[in-house]
């Protein structure tokens, strides 16, 4: 599967949502094909230093778009799949395409008690953010392997502790790594 690649400095996974702003043309063109075809586009994040594409990424999808009051683009995006770039070659206007490979998701796992303080302290974060917190259900606040994913999302690690709890074939590498901060 080849999809457009976003390299940002920040994490979206499966699941998560974010707003982008989009001001360069090569990644108008990306908005524009991904609107077109309806395949998605691939949001990777850039190592600490900014300078190199990491590994996995996350097929994401655009579900709304609207023009901002600086006559800029704004897309609204959701994560579907995590992926791997194979390979990965450079347009001659900068768009990075890259050739992936599909990872499993994360599987379901009911937030244990001893847990709660991790999704508690989410939504009152997101409360604090009501267009993000309208995004999700109830249901999502007791899975921890979606907690794991959206805490990975905003919690302000290197990118590189992000990319090694992200590449586990499941929740729990992230979920020992939030226990190990709310205990501190």
């Amino acid at each position: 599967m080849q999809i457009p690649l976003f390299p940002l400095p920040i994490c979206l996974l499966p699941g998560g949502m974010t707003q982008l702003r989009i001001f360069e043309p090569r990644y108008q063109r990306l908005v524009a094909e991904s609107m077109r075809s309806g395949s998605g586009f691939g949001m990777c994040m850039l190592s600490d230093d900014q300078k190199d594409i990491l590994p996995i990424g996350t097929l994401a999808r655009i579900e709304d778009f609207e023009t901002l009051d600086d006559g800029l683009l704004g897309i609204k995006v959701r994560g579907e799949h995590k992926f791997v770039i194979n390979s990965m070659e450079t347009e001659p206007d900068g768009l990075r395409q890259g050739k992936i490979t599909l990872l499993p998701d994360w599987p379901s796992a009911q937030l244990e008690r001893h847990d709660a303080l991790i999704g508690d302290t989410l939504r009152t974060l997101l409360e604090q953010h009501p267009q993000h917190l309208d995004q999700y259900g109830e249901e999502d606040f007791a899975d921890s392997s979606w907690l794991c994913q959206r805490w990975l999302e905003i919690i302000p690690v290197s990118a590189m502790d992000k990319q090694a709890c992200i590449r586990s074939p499941d929740h729990t590498k992230a979920l020992d790594f939030l226990r190990t901060l709310f205990n501190e």
